[in-house]
Order: C-alpha cells, then sequence, then structure tokens
C-alpha cells in the first residue's frame, strides 16, 4: 500500500513539473551559413492561456489572460523565430507596429492547440511595446504582463 502511495505521488510530481515545464520560454540559438556569411537564427516559444485555464493570477486575485512571458528579451540583429502556442479557445494577437508585427494567433479547437510562428530581427536597440488587439480579458488588456507587454532588443 505504501509503494503504491509513493508511486501515485511521484507521478503526480511529474505531472506538475511537465505541465511547469511546458509553460516556461525556451530560448535557443543556432547558426547558419549561406553565401558564405554566417547567420544566427535564435527560437522563443509563448504560451497564451486563459483566465479558466489559470493564465496568470492579477494583484485582484483573479485568473487572468496571458501571454507567458509577456515581455522578454532580444539580441538586435539576430533573427528571433517566436512560435505562440494558444491553449486558450479564443483567438488573440501580437500587435506592435515599430516591430512592423501584426501576428493572428489562431484559437485552439478541442484537443488541437493554436499555433503560430513569427520572425522578430531589428537592429535598433530598445523597447518596443506590444499588445493583444482581439476582444479578451478587458482587465488583462490594459495590464502589462498579461495581455500586453515588451519585447527589449539588447547588444
Amino acid at each position: 500500500m505504501r509503494r503504491l502511495l509513493l508511486v501515485i505521488a511521484l507521478l503526480g510530481s511529474l505531472s506538475i513539473l511537465t505541465a511547469t515545464a511546458a509553460a516556461r520560454t525556451t530560448t535557443a540559438s543556432s547558426s547558419k551559413v549561406h553565401h558564405g556569411k554566417v547567420h544566427h537564427v535564435a527560437t522563443l516559444k509563448l504560451i497564451v492561456k486563459s483566465d479558466s485555464e489559470h493564465g496568470k493570477k492579477g494583484p485582484d486575485g483573479k485568473w487572468h489572460d496571458a501571454f507567458l512571458p509577456a515581455s522578454f528579451k532580444v539580441k538586435a540583429g539576430v533573427k528571433t523565430r517566436v512560435t505562440v502556442i494558444n491553449y486558450d479557445n479564443m483567438p488573440h494577437s501580437f500587435v506592435s507596429p515599430s516591430l512592423h508585427l501584426d501576428v493572428k494567433v489562431p484559437a485552439a479547437k478541442g484537443s488541437k492547440l493554436g499555433r503560430v510562428t513569427f520572425t522578430i530581427r531589428t537592429r535598433k536597440v530598445g523597447r518596443y511595446d506590444w499588445w493583444c488587439s482581439e476582444p479578451c480579458d478587458p482587465w488583462a488588456m490594459t495590464h502589462d504582463g498579461y495581455m500586453r507587454g515588451y519585447v527589449k532588443v539588447v547588444r
């Protein structure tokens, strides 16, 4: 009986760790040679979850829709391939006029998650604001760290 309880506890811990790892941002970098020049490519994964999926708890104590993470860094001059995985059954977007981005993030349909990939590449160091323009959680749409945030471009 003790072994059975131990196995159940371990499996529960494993599923929590797996879910937490899936929600983390993953950044990787690789280099490609094209016409004798080395081109660096970085990858980044963002996750979108709704309030009912416990996106992110706000200071009001309620769960809200959120991009996880909502703010992140990329390197100037390096092409960054961003993949957004949407667990929500509503569409979202990633809009940043200063980065020339207006990306629609499709809704999840049943067990099929919404997914879109786009590229960020700028040589200008700075902070670039972005927001979700699709009607969703009104509170989250007006607060950084939820349905709005920034991309920090660093050297």
